[in-house]
């Protein structure tokens, strides 16, 4: 349950801080300033849950962003937010839960950095038999049945689920524990029912199960994630082979902790590994979040890649934005155009240490390799 809570407040302080910059952008004052402050609150929230040298970090990041929040020109247009706009959508609803019609994604795999063999894998599996049914047909290639992405936190496996969608041009179904587990008895296997059913509905769709092992999880230790997990794989099953326009996906950091029943032949079968980004890739994330930004010529990429081994995408992304953020809060106070500089980006690493140990990308590799 603790993981499940530290992934929630995660999403959602990167919801308010991404709202936070794009209304700073827009030139919408009072909505910036009321999502920093929203992100500085879950920050807090976050680092209690946080080991003593990340508490630290993350509750100076909060008081930055305070500090910023507190400084944004409230004047520059009096937008006010609807009441619960921004409010939480997790949880249930008496009865069964209604499924809106999801949309499209925008991202590309060209907006992932690197992943090569998992782009690969992923194409030949979920993308070409949607673009060359008649090509597969011909080979007598295997489709159907759903694809597990495992790996680390932060490594891109939503975006990869997203790109995914892009491609073929499928509606996108994300959904996590929390809109699916209800406390009501018999209500998660009917919300379960009415996502497949929803799904059904659309020309092409993709099911997305993000932290699979909170849904699926091993059965034989409580009844009421028994009872869901029966209730997925009677969907899974029931739509296998006989619903072509619905692709179905999953995400975990813990694949060993997902009921072994689900990796069956025509269900999960396809596992693939998402690893921590390697160097090339790692200079990709850095160029991209830093284009159109001011940055000091003493800032080198090369350098920053070379500091980043070991750290996610997410990682990678924090340290950026936390680059970042003494240059906006002084912008913001003199009104200039403040660069982002080589110590900048040396304090950043400093406050922010790779998320994920050697012995967490080891167990990845030994249960990739089938050892556990």
């Amino acid at each position: 349950m603790e993981d499940l809570s530290v992934s929630f407040l995660n999403d959602k302080f990167n919801m308010y801080y991404e709202a936070a910059k794009k209304a700073y952008a827009e030139k919408k004052g009072d909505l910036a300033k009321r999502n920093y402050l929203l992100a500085a609150e879950t920050l807090l929230q976050l680092a209690k849950k946080s080991s003593p040298k990340l508490r630290q970090a993350r509750t100076q990041r909060a008081k930055r962003l305070v500090e910023i929040a507190e400084n944004i020109d409230v004047a520059v247009e009096k937008e006010r937010i609807p009441k619960g706009e921004l409010d939480d959508k997790a949880g249930s609803q008496d009865g069964e839960k209604e499924w809106t019609s999801a949309t499209i994604p925008n991202i590309h795999f060209d907006d992932i950095a690197g992943l090569e063999d998992v782009k690969k894998a992923i194409t030949t599996r979920m993308i070409n038999p949607i673009k060359y049914p008649e090509k597969y047909k011909l080979y007598n290639k295997k489709t159907g049945g759903g694809v597990l992405l495992y790996g680390p936190p932060g490594t891109g496996k939503t975006m990869i689920a997203k790109a995914i969608a892009c491609e073929v041009g499928a509606k996108f179904y994300f959904v996590k524990g929390s809109d699916v587990v209800s406390k009501w008895v018999g209500e998660s296997e009917k919300n379960i029912a009415s996502l497949f059913r929803t799904a059904r509905e659309d020309d092409l769709a993709i099911i997305f199960l993000d932290e699979m092992d909170s849904l699926i999880g091993k059965r034989g230790v409580d009844t009421h994630n028994d009872k869901r997990v029966n209730e997925f794989l009677q969907q899974i099953d029931g739509f296998a082979g006989s619903a072509p326009n619905l692709l179905l996906l999953g995400a975990t950091n813990r694949p060993w902790d997902i009921d072994s029943a689900a990796m069956r032949s025509g269900r999960f079968s396809q596992k693939i590994y998402v690893p921590l980004p390697d160097a090339p890739a790692r200079k990709f994330m850095f160029e991209k979040s830093l284009k159109g930004t001011p940055v000091s010529s003493d800032v080198n990429i090369d350098e920053l890649v070379a500091l980043s081994d070991g750290y996610s995408g997410a990682d990678i992304e924090e340290v950026c934005d936390r680059a970042k953020e003494d240059p906006l809060l002084e912008s913001i106070k003199t009104g200039g155009e403040i660069p982002v500089t080589h110590k900048n980006f040396v304090d950043a690493f400093a406050a922010v240490p790779p998320s994920v140990s050697t012995r967490e990308v080891a167990r990845f590799e030994k249960y990739m390799r089938g050892e556990g």
